[in-house]
């Protein structure tokens, strides 16, 4: 009696060096001047589209912004100190 071996799919990555991460490249593309002026425009109803331009970065990098650095609570925080 034979036993059938399931080897499974292997995944091999096939991703040109040209497409990998530079090193030495810093990752946080924003300054904590940019965060904190981020969380000021919100708390003050400020909108993304308007924050975006202040800022000079597209509108879809507002969001993932305050997604990424969890603004959310310190934007609702600043948001009762006004």
């Amino acid at each position: 009696m034979e036993k059938n071996m399931h080897t499974g799919i292997v995944f091999k990555p096939k991703i040109g060096n040209h497409l990998r991460k530079a090193e030495n490249v810093n990752e946080n593309s924003y300054t904590e001047k940019e965060i904190q002026e981020i969380i000021n425009l919100r708390a003050a109803n400020v909108s993304y589209t308007n924050c975006s331009i202040k800022l000079s970065k597209s509108i879809g990098s507002i969001g993932n912004m305050i997604h990424y650095y969890k603004l959310q609570p310190k934007i609702d925080k600043a948001k009762g100190l006004l």
